[in-house]
């Protein structure tokens, strides 16, 4: 009788044209009580469905202890769910992707104090943020041209719209004396400008008064082209009670006050240059945002970051990563950093506790190695990607290669479909 070896995985030769040898349901282990083969296969245990949610595919989920009583979110197709970490019952939060086109990246920010839990989700074209406590919501609509000499009111704050100089007179936000805001004549830069200056990140002097300062009641949440969307800086229904007006015979709020404080809410987050966002990660108490990567937009091979306690990003909070222009496909929190995984290298960053730069590149550490995309994992202390060219390492305590010739070769004709039927 002749014994026939079982290998311990997969096997694949197809340049040689060797039968392919599959292996299902087991893993191997090393046995030393074993002579002619040291290696037992154990039967894997079976699976059990722990829930059923929305109609497919899963592109993403997300878990994080401490933050939203341990229970874990996924998408489904266009449509983001929480599940009961206990009971395993599954509630509909709302709608995120218009398209379901790749992997969902999510990361979340624990309560803070007043500051509640927040959950951010990038969906490859907008970036999303949940939370169970929202903040009070407002929305101007503007339905033709703005005038010069509208005032638009948030809580204790007063902005005017002008057609001359952004300092003339005393502007201090007042009633009497509004914060100027320049007025261009396009109802989209006009609407622009005003959440900019909201949340004072444009130019002082130029897009709206000199010595404005950010508003302390309300924050910009984002603006499309004849809309601006704003959210009460403290979390709850505490902010319903922020008045909002406006002068202008073309400009309307959707209510006198902000509304729907304390309830559970489902929101988007302007990006620059309304990139959109493709990766996620949060390290001491940052979220780290990789944008879409391009050329047109000025965003290839740069990160933003969102403050601690904020959920609006800064067009100034953002870093570009130093050692080689490859666009970045992916970040992964791994030990004290959080690492940029690029078509061609790698690149660990840390923050630095200086709230003038609080991001820098770890230096000592650099590979000279990409990845393909959305493959990068964190498995306890260890680090898991495949490279451009199908290996597979892993890292900790350095770089060791784990993949075999036969699970590359696999690996890189998935690469080569998956590069023929991308657009």
């Amino acid at each position: 009788m002749q014994t026939i070896q079982i290998s311990p995985s997969d096997y694949l030769r197809s340049v040689a044209k060797e039968p392919y040898i599959a292996l299902r349901n087991r893993f191997a282990e090393r046995n030393m009580a074993l002579n002619d083969s040291p290696v037992s296969l154990i039967s894997r245990p079976g699976l059990t469905r722990f829930t059923s949610v929305g109609e497919g595919p899963v592109r993403g989920l997300y878990s994080s202890a401490g933050s939203f009583n341990s229970d874990l979110f996924a998408v489904s197709g266009l449509e983001l769910y929480r599940i009961n970490a206990m009971t395993g019952a599954p509630t509909l939060v709302g709608a995120i992707s218009t398209d379901p086109v790749g992997d969902v990246s999510m990361a979340a920010v624990a309560p803070i104090g007043d500051v509640p839990g927040y959950l951010f989700i990038a969906d490859g074209a907008i970036l999303w943020v949940y939370t169970d406590n929202g903040h009070s919501l407002g929305q101007l609509q503007v339905s033709g041209l703005i005038d010069d000499g509208d005032v638009v009111r948030m809580g204790a704050t007063y902005y005017q719209f002008t057609n001359g100089s952004v300092d003339a007179g005393t502007p201090a936000g007042t009633v009497g004396s509004p914060w100027l805001v320049s007025r261009a004549g396009v109802v989209s830069t006009d609407v622009a400008s005003l959440y900019f200056a909201v949340n004072n990140i444009g130019l002082g002097g130029t897009t709206y008064s000199t010595d404005l300062v950010r508003n302390p009641e309300v924050e910009g949440l984002s603006y499309s082209s004849a809309d601006l969307f704003i959210q009460a800086i403290t979390a709850g229904s505490s902010g319903d009670s922020i008045v909002t007006t406006e002068t202008g015979a073309n400009m309307a709020w959707n209510n006198a006050t902000l509304i729907d404080g304390g309830e559970a809410q489902l929101s988007q987050i302007l990006l620059p240059d309304d990139s959109g966002a493709i990766s996620l990660a949060h390290i001491n108490s940052y979220v780290i945002v990789v944008p879409v990567q391009s050329d047109a937009f000025g965003t290839m091979g740069r990160f933003y970051w969102i403050e601690p306690g904020e959920t609006v990003v800064n067009p100034l909070n953002f870093a570009t990563a130093e050692r080689s222009p490859d666009g970045i496909h992916q970040v992964i929190t791994f030990s004290d950093m959080f690492w940029l995984f690029g078509e061609n290298t790698t690149e660990p960053w840390v923050t630095t506790g200086n709230p003038a730069a609080p991001m820098t590149r770890f230096q000592g550490i650099l590979f000279d190695r990409g990845s393909w995309e959305g493959t990068a994992v964190k498995v306890k202390d260890k680090m898991v990607v495949v490279d451009e060219e199908g290996g597979v390492f892993v890292q900790a305590n350095g770089q060791r290669r784990v993949s075999t010739p036969d699970i590359e070769e696999r690996i890189r004709g998935a690469i080569q479909r998956e590069s023929l039927f991308s657009f």
